[in-house]
């Protein structure tokens, strides 16, 4: 069930960029798909007309149902059946948010702290996860808006700082593959961004300002393609294609040649928590939904009592859902993850689209 809450269009741009963007900071999972060279960044590019094509049918459903989440209209258009379909996005929320936990802790537990367990990271983040999330979506908005300017400058900061080391010779020879290889690299990564669906949950929260949905799907989107443009721009330049695809880390390793006049060095604890509070702000927003799922199935107005329930069992979820790194880098390769978020970002939304028009439900709102 969707708390009485209200979030402003720049809270709501801020959510989703910072979460969408934690993950390419950190593995750059960019290097796995198509173009698979260094035209990537035209790739990033053509990410945003991609996003924004694949949110029509959420921006389409919600115009119809502009009081519901994603959870409430397909009960709407399904009936019963659409518990199924509210299922299935709480597991596959389950499972993204389990895969990123592991992420955030496997970085920190390899590149910053390796003899420390994973149970351990996880046991420290879950009250503060606890904490945020029974607050509610306004609070996390705002952490996000006071998040927002730190994250963005630190990127910002962190490129000029490399400026200086950066040879743009490798982005030659320039569209060394055809435009189909380049444009199709530009779906992958818009079809690697969950963060399309959890959209369609916080949407109905704009309330007031409903008017401005459009400037923020279009600015959130804009956001994410220039810092990835960014933050891609930095890797390539300082280490150079082949490095950027050997190492676990490659921003971290970028962010660690900083180096000015022996005075400004060693600067990536910066990264370090920007990526800590990035991380945590995509967790808390994951989890947001999650229970905002599993009220709406077992039939309660507040989610607040099935937070401690909601972690307990997510914590091994965590452990177990990928033995190692390795592993971990296999699944959210081009071909696995971009096939499983075909039917949560095409194929039920534009089923459910289907349905509301031929039956007219909703129709009043458009």
């Amino acid at each position: 069930m969707l708390e009485n809450a209200k979030i402003t269009p720049k809270q709501l741009i801020f959510l989703v960029a910072i979460s969408r963007l934690v993950v390419s900071i950190t593995f750059f999972p960019v290097f796995t798909g198509p173009p698979g060279n260094q035209d990537v960044w035209i790739s990033e590019i053509f990410s945003l007309p991609a996003s924004l094509l694949l949110t029509v049918p959420f921006y389409l459903l919600w115009k119809r149902f502009p009081d519901q989440s994603l959870f409430e209209y397909a009960e709407t258009l399904l009936g019963k059946a659409g518990k199924a379909v509210s299922l299935l996005y709480v597991l596959y929320f389950c499972h993204g948010l389990s895969l990123f936990l592991y992420e955030w802790s496997a970085f920190l537990t390899t590149a910053v702290m390796p003899e420390t367990p994973v149970l351990f990271i996880l046991l420290f983040l879950f009250p503060f996860c606890a904490y945020a999330v029974l607050k509610g979506i306004e609070v996390i908005s705002r952490f996000a808006e006071f998040l927002a300017p730190i994250v963005f400058g630190g990127i910002l900061v962190i490129f000029l700082l490399l400026a200086k080391d950066m040879d743009f010779n490798v982005f030659m020879p320039f569209m060394e593959k055809n435009i189909i290889s380049i444009g199709m690299g530009g779906f992958a990564i818009a079809l690697k961004t969950s963060e399309i669906v959890v959209l369609a949950m916080l949407l109905p929260h704009l309330k007031s300002e409903k008017e401005k949905a459009k400037l923020v799907l279009i600015s959130s989107y804009s956001l994410i393609a220039l810092l990835w443009l960014i933050t891609t721009v930095t890797v390539l330049a300082t280490l150079g294609l082949d490095l950027a695809k050997m190492l676990q880390f490659p921003y971290f390793s970028a962010v660690r040649l900083v180096n000015i006049g022996d005075f400004i060095e060693r600067i990536e604890s910066i990264h370090l928590s920007i990526w800590i509070l990035s991380g945590y702000l995509k967790a808390i927003l994951y989890l947001y939904v999650i229970l905002i799922g599993l009220s709406h199935l077992v039939g309660i107005k507040d989610y607040r009592p099935l937070v401690i329930s909601t972690l307990t069992i997510l914590l091994p979820i965590c452990l177990s859902v990928q033995s190692n790194i390795s592993d971990l880098n296999d699944f959210l390769s081009y071909p696995i993850s971009v096939w499983i978020n075909i039917i949560f970002i095409i194929v039920i939304p534009y089923l459910l689209l289907a349905i509301a028009f031929f039956r007219k439900q909703g129709e009043k709102n458009i």
